[in-house]
């Protein structure tokens, strides 16, 4: 398990929440273009003076000065936009860096919420409670990257086509950009020289989220659908997963991916809880709903894990390098020094372990070999199987039909080696090709099947 690629997997967690939002963040003399591609709509919270986000029934007022989108004008003369949500027209151009932030309209020109067209871009979306209560603005949903993650955010007062979209992301304590999508009368136009401008923004000097995360849950597993093949996890839309980290969780469905609820809930900020793993090793309880916490479930101790969580060691038991489980966000590390690499066997195709790190109902496979004295008495296992589930080369036995090729130290296999009943067979050097099924009991021997 690697912890770049778990760590990467938190982080991209913590980006579902607000990543897209941030697209709307200003910067200096971008201000007036940051308003059309916040878009707010009208929000029933906020004052009605110029500029200002109205009542639904009123609409905004005339700004009295010319936005970024020129002179206001009434949207009911314009061409109809996002359906689903209503509140916006196609507008025939907009300023260059709203282009990217709106959506195209079919007939031609772009998407606009209604309250900027009718102002001219003229316009302070209204204040809104946000997620766990931070303060926000009411932003339209005819925005796609609100619309994409309008399931995280809370409606609170705002109009049914628009969401709550807080001011400072709750996951780095840094400014979203939501509330600075706002124009006023003075403000520098787009292109413009001024860097000031803009109305209402966030604290650029915020210090960072603590971590772990203290508080209510950044966000509430709940609200998303629970993992079909797991427990602890709820699926999240693949849009928010950037591309390169989706391979590194299960899928839900077509669409969506499952994601542990400890990421979902402190928003990548957390530390794993401590445990025992195999051999003793110190270790920290992790989600079967990650894969390659999975493909491990059944030779990892639960321990004093939650149902749905195993026990990963901090180092690998055989060759004692980290594994990644216990450096995850803002883990300090082990507590306890990495062990020494185990003593090679078989060949120096395997590891002199102790029976403790091993399953207990797979002991019987495994002999000493040559591993040195132990009071515990030391077992020789292959490395391919300290990897995950081994499927073993196909093959053709001299005597007893198709086989498949295994270590010739494991124990089951090793004197039938010795005596050559067993032979290589097409299989690599230090493998023999067992039969798939036992001659002398005619049933399947467990040769041929993942190990």
């Amino acid at each position: 398990m690697s912890n770049a690629r778990v760590m990467r997997l938190a982080v991209a967690v913590a980006a579902t929440v607000l990543g897209p939002t941030a697209c709307l963040a200003a910067d200096e003399a971008n201000m007036g273009t940051l308003v059309e591609a916040g878009g707010a709509g009208s929000g029933a919270a906020g004052a009605g003076s110029p500029g200002s986000s109205g009542s639904s029934s009123g609409g905004p007022a005339d700004p009295g000065c010319e936005g970024p989108l020129g002179p206001p004008r009434d949207p009911a003369g314009l061409p109809a936009c996002c359906p689903t949500h209503g509140g916006a027209h196609c507008v025939a151009e907009v300023p260059a860096d709203m282009k990217a932030m709106v959506a195209a309209c079919a007939s031609g020109g772009f998407c606009v919420p209604d309250a900027f067209i009718a102002t001219g871009g003229v316009f302070q979306p209204a204040q809104c409670s946000s997620i766990d209560g931070a303060p926000g603005v009411c932003l339209s949903l005819c925005i796609p990257e609100v619309e994409k993650v309008a399931a995280l955010l809370p409606q609170g007062p705002c109009a049914a086509s628009e969401r709550c979209v807080p001011c400072i992301s709750p996951l780095d304590n840094k400014p979203t950009g939501a509330c600075d999508a706002g124009f006023s009368c003075g403000d520098p136009l787009p292109g413009s020289d001024d860097p000031g401008g803009g109305s209402g923004g966030a604290d650029p000097g915020a210090d960072p989220d603590k971590c772990p995360h203290e508080g209510p849950p950044v966000l509430d597993p709940a609200a998303f659908p629970a993992c079909p093949e797991c427990g602890g996890g709820h699926c999240l839309d693949k849009q928010l997963v950037p591309a390169d980290f989706q391979d590194q969780l299960a899928a839900c469905d077509g669409k969506s991916l499952c994601v542990p609820d400890a990421f979902i809930e402190s928003g990548g900020n957390f530390i794993a809880q401590s445990c025992t793993s195999m051999g003793g090793l110190e270790g920290r309880c992790l989600s079967t709903c990650l894969p390659e916490i999975a493909a491990q479930a059944s030779k990892l101790p639960q321990d004093n894990c939650p149902n749905g969580q195993r026990c990963a060691p901090c180092y690998g038991p055989f060759d004692g390098a980290p594994t990644g489980a216990c450096s995850l966000s803002c883990d300090p590390g082990p507590s306890s020094p990495a062990p020494q690499p185990a003593p090679k066997c078989c060949h120096d195709l395997g590891y002199c372990v102790l029976p403790s790190v091993l399953p207990a109902d797979k002991v019987e496979y495994f002999d000493d070999d040559d591993c040195p004295d132990d009071p515990e008495g030391l077992l020789c296992v292959p490395e391919i199987f300290t990897q995950g589930p081994y499927q073993p080369q196909s093959c053709t036995t001299s005597s007893y039909g198709p086989g498949g090729c295994l270590p010739d130290c494991l124990a089951p296999v090793d004197h039938l080696a010795f005596f050559g009943i067993l032979k290589q067979d097409g299989c690599p050097e230090h493998f023999v090709c067992a039969p798939c099924v036992d001659p002398m009991s005619n049933q399947p021997s467990g040769a041929c099947e993942p190990q």
